[in-house]
């Protein structure tokens, strides 16, 4: 059918042309060719192209070479062409405008309609085909393509139609084959009417199009007209006579345009407007345009108009982001309704990414932050505090007792295979005779036979020279792995496991070695070698070390190694890591080893490195208490018979009882200095001299103020201020009593618990102490006394310079609680301690030298040397210790009790029962101190948790974290996630 549809243009216009030749007439004069031009030009433009189409023929006839006639007749050909290729006319509908859709799935039943239709267009360009052929007298042809079309159309009743219509067109041309040739003629100008009525029909759809689209644009509804526009440019006839719709269309388009560039402007959107200019300019032509101009020049005025200047033109994404920010702030606003501040918080910390000066977001973070700050802030400290507290009165607590069941040794953990070769035990291997080969498939039946789970290893010889020799071997009572050794050096063969596969291959020396990098940290250097990272290097370092070089057998030339890489290598050679291979090296940068070694030889330094590099962490809490107590009972009296004489007292007796503080207490540790000065006078009468001694000035000459807050317990001085009271007179005597009674109880308790975590081997140091600078000398004290000159009576005022001694040369003490401990992690997880702890308090100042005394006529000067030198008292104790993981060690011993009496009497009175009590004097005082010192250790994970000991809601493993973490955009919380269920690790299997 399709070569139908492709020779039916062809076929029309031959037909017009054959139809019109045939009533050709004869030349006419110029006036007729004149004549039948504007005919032909009014038939085109009415639409009647039959009529157009004969007028132009005619005029070729007379003047073949006439260029209008020809375009005109091209033209004509042109749209009966096109209006051929058409198998129904277009139905004329009014456009509508939708909003596009999602694409929906085509039913069956549409897509069945469109091949039926598509099928019908066909059979109707075959009916106009076989008219064609007929109008030249190819009548057979013409019936074998009616009957073609005939068997194609479906037996059904929508295309009973197209049948009817093939059975008509055949008996037409059935009926012009047995007429004559009018007929042909007739048939002809039969089917140009019909295409002049379906041209016809086509310009009254296009000019319905065009009404709908004006009415479109005086609504507003550019879109809809552009539609309309689009459909009847479609329907358009292409003939001279629509040049006038053509133009019209063009017309409403530029309407269009126009609109379109208006609202552009009105949006502040100018960046459409360009691309719509463009589109009015080509529709103009290249013409001058007055309507293009002034929309060109209002386009430039707004473009020069800055409040006509789009958002999105002049900063591209500001308004989404603009948008994103509302969307943020509402989100923000809702969280803090909702009381989720933190959440909140990143949400306005989140638009000032976008808008750093956006004042919202600032001033809700500062509301926020004043909120979490005035309720949050206040009950973190409280809790805080409370917390501490709590721990404070925990840490009273003395250890308990704690179950735990004995283990054995860690074990390294080795290769699966190689630790099943040392678990397979052979009660005999009986090997005659047989190749290398012959001999490992023995071993591997045996390894079969002998493992407990039945599986076990393979062994693989490799021997590229084919050398297989033999092997004769009996062996009883042997593990495998000495069976195996035994077999390969018997026949200078070696064997190493790769992947869980047994390499049995030939000893050939340096050719199989094979280079290996190890981690290995500064603390696994330590514990393996003896020499710390701090050592010094040089013979200091090496004599420290069981390992150094020159201590025993292995390399110990190596050029340019440190010390610690030299006794590394030492340590390996003496573990059974031979370096005497030609190739074989090893070199340790501070933390990575670099072994070049047989594969055998490495798997060596790998298990050793193993046990070695696993550094373990103890966290080491320290435990100070110290309790002291004193108590004081004391009843004394004192009698005394005295009287006052001017501005002194005379004592004619006492009884002089003491006290605690008399016999036991604290003496001044220094006097004042002194200056005396007297003067005389002289009588004038007789004479007489009278010396008069001035009061003495008191010099200051007390020791320096130390607050004693953390130097321990100062020694008490106990008692009160003594009752006086006058009882009577004895002559011209008073008669005083001295009563004095008190019960007193002091005491202190200071606890100290500072804790730490330190590496395996390492030293950890506790210090909570104050620093006491003191001076170890003094400089002379210089005192210089001047006289100057006397009055009447002699005496005069002399001048007194007074230089004390000056420090030099000053000490520091540390006063407190000093803690140095070692742990060492032993193999069977035990710990054990090195511990040294002091306790260093301060008692008080003794001053030393003597007083010196200058003297200048009547003055005289008494000076204390001033020489104060601290005292301390030290309680230290240096022990070794191994404990279990979490256990506690105690240390005592460091108490003190004293107890000090007075039992004074005046003899005979104080024996006299019931009155002797107001002539004793009876007092007790004791003083109790006892210094605990505690000490846990516990070896911990890389993340704070103990490693071993079980703790309630803490698995092994665990990471202690701080809740919050500072970030430059404030403090974040730390998501909770829930502690992962502990798993036992499942010994890895033999292979």
């Amino acid at each position: 059918m399709s070569s139908y549809i492709r020779s039916f243009a062809f076929g029309t216009t031959f037909l017009v042309a054959s139809a019109f030749f045939l009533f050709a007439q004869d030349a006419s004069p110029e006036a007729e060719r004149y004549a039948l031009h504007d005919k032909a030009v009014a038939a085109q433009e009415r639409g009647d192209l039959l009529a157009a189409k004969k007028a132009y023929e005619q005029l070729l006839l007379m003047n073949e070479k006439d260029i209008g006639a020809r375009e005109g007749l091209a033209t004509i050909e042109a749209e009966l062409a096109a209006a051929e290729k058409a198998a129904q006319p277009a139905p004329v509908v009014k456009p509508e405008v939708t909003t596009p859709t999602e694409p929906t799935n085509v039913p069956l039943i549409d897509e069945v309609s469109r091949e039926r239709q598509a099928l019908y267009s066909e059979v109707e360009a075959a009916i106009n085909e076989a008219i064609s052929l007929a109008s030249t007298g190819q009548y057979d042809k013409a019936i074998r393509l009616i009957d073609e079309a005939s068997r194609a159309l479906p037996n059904n009743t929508s295309a009973k139609v197209y049948r009817d219509r093939v059975s008509l067109a055949r008996q037409d041309i059935i009926g012009a084959r047995d007429s004559s040739g009018d007929d042909v003629e007739r048939m002809a100008n039969q089917r140009m009417r019909e295409v002049a009525r379906k041209n016809q029909e086509k310009v009254d759809g296009v000019d319905r199009l065009i009404d709908e689209a004006r009415s479109q644009v005086r609504r507003g509804d550019l879109d809809g007209a552009k539609v309309s526009l689009d459909e009847a440019t479609k329907l358009r006839p292409r003939n001279i006579s629509t040049l006038p719709i053509e133009e019209e269309i063009t017309e409403i388009r530029k309407l269009i345009i126009a609109e379109l560039i208006n609202r552009a402007i009105e949006a502040r959107e100018l960046g459409k407007v360009p691309d719509l200019l463009n589109q009015y300019k080509v529709l103009t032509k290249g013409s001058e345009d007055i309507s293009y101009n002034r929309l060109n020049a209002l386009y430039k005025a707004r473009k020069a108009d800055p409040s006509f200047r789009g958002v999105d033109e002049i900063s591209p994404g500001l308004k989404a982001k603009d948008d994103k920010v509302q969307e943020l702030l509402v989100k923000g606003r809702a969280k803090y309704l909702y009381g989720d501040y933190q959440g909140a918080l990143d949400t306005y910390r989140e638009v000032l990414q976008y808008q750093p000066y956006n004042t919202e977001s600032k001033a809700y973070q500062v509301r926020i932050r004043k909120l979490l700050s005035d309720n949050s802030g206040q009950w973190n400290r409280d809790l805080t505090k409370g917390k501490l507290l709590e721990l404070l009165d925990e840490s009273w607590k003395l250890p308990e007792v704690y179950n735990r069941e004995q283990t054995g040794p860690t074990v390294t953990a080795l290769d699966p295979v190689l630790q099943k070769l040392k678990e397979i035990t052979v009660p005999e291997i009986n090997i005659k005779d047989l190749p290398l080969n012959r001999a490992l498939e023995q071993l591997v039946i045996v390894s079969q036979a002998y493992d407990k789970e039945s599986k076990g290893v393979n062994i693989v010889p490799i021997d590229p020279e084919k050398r297989n020799p033999s092997v004769n071997i009996t062996l009883r009572n042997v593990t495998l792995d000495r069976a195996l050794e035994f077999v390969v050096k018997q026949v200078n063969f070696t064997y190493t496991v790769n992947d869980g596969i047994i390499e049995v291959r030939p000893d050939s020396g340096s050719s199989d070695l094979e280079t290996d990098f190890f981690p290995l940290p500064d603390a696994a250097v330590t514990k393996m070698t003896g020499i710390s990272s701090t050592s010094n290097n040089g013979a200091g370092a090496g004599t420290s070390s069981p390992f150094s070089a020159g201590s025993g057998a292995g390399p110990t030339g190596d050029s340019g190694a440190s010390p610690r890489e030299v006794a590394i290598k030492n340590f390996f050679s003496r573990s059974g890591v031979s370096f005497e291979v030609q190739g074989a090296s090893l070199a340790w940068d501070g933390a990575m080893l670099t072994a070049t070694q047989t594969r055998k030889n490495l798997d060596r330094i790998r298990n050793i490195l193993r046990r070695y590099s696993d550094t373990k962490q103890v966290h080491i809490e320290s435990r100070f208490i110290e309790i002291n107590e004193s108590t004081l009972n004391e009843l004394s009296t004192n009698w005394q018979l005295s009287k006052a004489v001017g501005a002194s007292t005379i004592i004619r007796a006492q009884t002089g009882l003491r006290g605690i503080n008399e016999a036991y207490g604290e003496s001044s540790v220094s006097n004042p200095g002194r200056i005396v000065t007297s003067s005389s006078t002289t009588d004038p009468v007789t004479g007489a001299v009278t010396l008069i001694q001035n009061p003495a000035l008191s010099i200051p000459n007390s020791p320096p103020a130390i607050n004693r807050g953390n130097f321990g317990s100062p020694s008490y001085n106990f008692g009160g201020a003594g009752v006086a009271g006058l009882v009577g007179t004895i002559g011209s005597y008073d008669l005083t009593v001295f009563l004095r009674a008190i019960e007193q109880n002091n005491g202190s308790d200071l606890m100290s618990s500072p804790s730490l975590t330190v590496v395996d081997n390492k030293t950890a140091t506790i210090r909570i102490v104050q620093t006491l600078r003191y001076p170890d000398s003094y400089g002379d004290v210089q005192s210089n006394v001047g006289q100057s000159g006397g009055g009447v009576n002699g005496g005069g005022g002399a001048g007194v310079t007074i230089t004390a001694g000056t420090p030099q040369d000053f000490k520091e003490q540390d006063i407190g609680v000093i803690l140095e401990v070692t742990p060492t992690v032993q193999q069977d997880d035990s710990i054990a301690l090195n511990l040294k702890p002091h306790v260093t308090e301060f008692e008080g100042f003794v001053e030393y030298g003597g007083t010196s005394v200058a003297i200048q006529g009547n003055t005289t000067v008494t000076v204390p040397s001033g020489f104060f030198q601290p005292i301390f008292s030290h309680r230290e104790v240096t022990t070794d210790v191994t404990i279990f993981d979490g256990a506690t060690v105690v240390i005592g011993g460091l108490t003190r009790e004293e107890v000090k009496t007075v039992n004074d009497k005046v003899p005979i009175l104080g024996d006299i029962p019931l009155i002797g009590t107001a002539f004793r004097s009876n007092g007790k005082t004791t003083s109790k101190r006892n210094l605990m010192v505690f000490v846990t250790a516990n070896l911990i994970s890389p993340g704070g948790s103990p490693l071993r000991s079980k703790l309630p809601g803490v698995n092994n493993g665990s990471t202690f974290s701080n809740p919050v973490v500072v970030t430059p955009g404030g403090a974040v919380y730390r998501e909770v996630s829930e502690a992962a269920k502990a798993e036992t690790p499942k010994a890895p299997e033999a292979k």
